[in-house]
């Protein structure tokens, strides 16, 4: 019973050892990485991969690193990742925000730690997944937040304290069937219609989606093509960050090389990796009314002149002279 005692005693405890320069997740003040195996191996960790089945509890550590030379006052906290709608950041929610997914499953005895200059501290906690959790990837992290705010923005005219915020990544994957998957499921393209017979651009939206039960990095390639496939540019954001599953995000590019009469095809086809692929196309047609106009106008002289020199080719007959 003394040694159980001992070990419980030992794991609340936040152990403080030197800082080490130790490439980490951080901001230049403080860190939160694993902390390292007794034994390392040569590639240090710098977020948790984790397996588990449903109903089973992982017990990890997580080392606070405070890079500064003054001491510092963190609050610790597990948190829920997502994509942002825009763009698909990748993103924690933030201590005051409900969690509802790996963030819920994550408890540390250490709540709050005052880590001094040039020190690290390392913080235990436990996974604890739920008996009916789903199959595949749930991604969270474990969250070094300043106890007080120490930066300020600007936000609707006023000045707004924040507080920033540092998290290791988890990957945790409950045993089951895998099923990665992408999709597109929107995709316009609004075309500024020019009042003159000139050249014109746009703007391209489309949504890129992990409809399956693993994280995935996707990538987008964008194509656009007009009549008689000349080549329209498109430029603009495109996915670069994990994406957690269920998640999506938004992007725009900006078209130009229209021409004023054209009938414009996009394509978005996303990858990820394990020959994970979809796609989405669609077909715009631009109309000039002016452009229009004055292609019917040509159309018209050119038929007009071809009409004329036609009826001058057509031999008439001259008049008889009566004979006297």
């Amino acid at each position: 019973m003394r040694i159980r005692a001992s070990v419980l005693a030992l794991s609340i405890i936040a152990v403080l050892v030197p800082a080490t320069p130790a490439a980490a997740a951080g901001n230049g003040e403080w860190s939160v990485t694993p902390t390292p195996a007794r034994n390392p191996g040569p590639t240090p960790r710098l977020m948790f991969f984790l397996d588990a089945p449903a109903g089973q509890t992982v017990k990890e550590s997580v080392r606070v690193s405070n890079l500064t030379t003054r001491p510092r006052s963190f609050l610790v906290y597990g948190a829920d990742a997502y994509n942002t709608p825009h763009n698909g950041g990748f993103a924690f929610r933030s201590r005051d925000e409900p969690q509802t997914g790996l963030g819920t499953w994550i408890v540390s005895p250490v709540t709050s730690v005052e880590v001094p200059a040039r020190t690290s501290a390392d913080i235990p906690f436990t996974i604890t997944v739920p008996a009916n959790a789903t199959p595949g990837d749930h991604v969270g992290g474990i969250v070094a937040m300043e106890a007080e705010p120490s930066a300020t923005t600007e936000a609707a005219g006023a000045a707004v304290r924040v507080q920033r915020a540092v998290a290791a990544r988890i990957y945790l994957r409950v045993a089951g069937t895998i099923l990665p998957g992408l999709s597109v499921p929107d995709l316009d393209v609004d075309v500024d219609a020019p009042l003159l017979p000139v050249g014109t651009g746009g703007v391209m939206t489309y949504r890129v989606s992990n409809i399956g039960n693993v994280h995935l990095v996707p990538s987008a390639t964008v194509t656009v093509t007009g009549l008689f496939g000349h080549r329209i540019t498109a430029a603009g954001s495109g996915p670069s960050s994990d994406m957690v599953p269920g998640a999506g995000g938004t992007f725009t590019a900006r078209t130009s090389g229209i021409w004023p009469i054209d009938l414009v095809t996009t394509r978005v086809a996303v990858r990820a990796e394990g020959d994970v692929y979809a796609a989405r196309a669609a077909r715009t047609v631009v109309v000039s009314w002016t452009a229009l106009a004055v292609l019917a106008g040509l159309i018209l002289l050119i038929w007009w002149r071809l009409r004329r020199r036609l009826r001058s080719r057509v031999a008439r007959p001259r008049g008889l002279v009566a004979a006297g």
